[in-house]
């Protein structure tokens, strides 16, 4: 396995953190799914210097999980995986991690039902908590083209003392319809909410609003279960924005990929129609045209629009690229779905803040064609008003040929424009 650092200019962002807060399981499910899940993550070194690293595990009950454990990442872009299902000092279940480190760390969770039928997921490690997060999509006995849709949101206290939490239900018109009872979290621990195990929850899709009691700390991340085997995995919001990139939006591609966007108003009135405005750039390779589209009726708050490319066929077949979420004077959050229809295949991802101002990226985490399967796709977007020369940096991780280090580009970017590095294909 291998990280890369991403240079370029003008205009890329990266994520600064010192404590990660990260969940993790060991043969772990619930009612919304019958896959037994497995995690591992990957952390990297954003100091310029080494990084001395803490890392603790807790189980759901606040309690060690296994003893604590410290490593030194040397350089920046330094990597450490560290894989649950071949860590014999665990046990069985589920938990969570908090690293704390000398200076900034990035982190990547992957998801894995490991010996059966492909499913997986993945998300970034969260820097601190807040005292609520938004989830814009979640469902208890939904249906859909790839089958039934059920909703586990795994929430986590990031505080230093236990705190209670519930979960609010909210529907296409902005109406609590439901909160689930009150939970308590120890420090450091998380707790999964399974939507059906639930019985008092109605069935259906919803946004949702996890709150922390007064002073309570926690950080959420969500998983959509699709059919038997997809799983799309995104974590919550804790802050709201007016702009929001989409690095990758697909509509109706000949492998049957599309990706809807949901945009989840929370400003804290109504979006009037045409407010929100999706305003999409075509990928130079893929021969299409730019398109914009908005929201043809008001979106009362807390509710969500949807830009759906599987059932709206004004937006365009066979068009891929990148796309810019415009909410001016309205605060809303926004994360991106990616369907394969009628297939069991989904990932999903949040959109991005567009106020980041910074230059330089370092991922965690790629793969190139390794002989279990496993490969990534990277999506590169500009955030700026100018076209991007960018440089990519690959740095060979622990074990990796010294041949996985190498130099590439540059690539040039149009403005609001994004690059693919698809390391699933030979030439990727």
């Amino acid at each position: 396995m291998q990280k890369r650092k991403l240079m370029s200019r003008p205009a890329l962002t990266m994520m600064i953190v010192v404590t990660l807060i990260l969940t993790a399981s060991l043969v772990a499910s619930g009612a919304a799914t019958t896959k037994q899940l497995s995690t591992n993550f990957t952390l990297v070194n954003l100091s310029t210097s080494s990084n001395l690293v803490n890392i603790q595990y807790y189980k759901g009950d606040g309690t060690q999980w296994r003893p604590s454990e410290s490593a030194t990442l040397t350089s920046q872009g330094s990597q450490l995986i560290r894989r649950q299902y071949d860590d014999t000092q665990l046990t069985s279940g589920s938990g969570s991690v908090v690293v704390g480190g000398q200076g900034p760390m990035g982190a990547v969770v992957q998801i894995q039902a490991r010996g059966q039928t492909p499913t997986s997921g993945a998300y970034s490690g969260s820097a601190v908590g807040s005292n609520s997060a938004n989830v814009p999509l979640i469902a208890k006995g939904g249906s859909s083209a790839s089958g039934a849709v059920n909703s586990q949101i795994i929430i986590q206290n990031t505080g230093t003392t236990a705190t209670s939490i519930q979960v609010e239900f909210v529907n296409s018109n902005g109406t609590t319809v439901y909160t689930s009872p009150s939970t308590n979290i120890a420090a450091g621990a998380s707790y999964t909410y399974d939507l059906t195990n639930d019985t008092s929850a109605p069935n259906g899709f919803f946004s949702a609003v996890v709150k922390a009691a007064t002073g309570g700390q926690v950080t959420v991340v969500s998983n959509l279960f699709t059919g038997s085997n997809g799983m799309q995995t995104f974590s919550g919001f804790s802050s709201s924005a007016q702009k929001w990139l989409v690095p990758l939006f697909t509509s109706r591609l000949g492998n049957g990929l599309s990706t809807p966007v949901t945009v989840q108003n929370l400003s804290g009135g109504s979006i009037p129609a045409g407010a929100i405005k999706l305003q999409c750039k075509a990928d130079p390779s893929s021969g299409g045209s730019d398109f914009n589209k908005s929201n043809p009726a008001a979106v009362t708050n807390t509710a969500s629009a949807i830009f759906n490319p599987v059932t709206d066929n004004t937006i365009p077949a066979n068009w891929y690229g990148a796309c810019t979420i415009d909410t001016t004077g309205y605060n809303t959050v926004a994360f991106v779905q990616m369907r394969f229809v009628g297939t069991d295949r989904a990932a999903s991802y949040e959109a991005i803040r567009a106020d980041g101002t910074k230059t330089k990226v370092i991922v965690p985490l790629y793969m190139k064609r390794l002989t279990n399967g496993f490969a990534t796709a990277v999506t590169i977007q500009n955030l700026g008003a100018s076209s991007a020369n960018v440089n990519i940096a690959y740095q060979a991780g622990d074990g990796a040929p010294a041949g996985c280090s190498v130099n590439v580009g540059p690539f040039t970017i149009a403005a609001g424009g994004s690059l693919i590095q698809n390391h699933r294909i030979t030439s990727g």
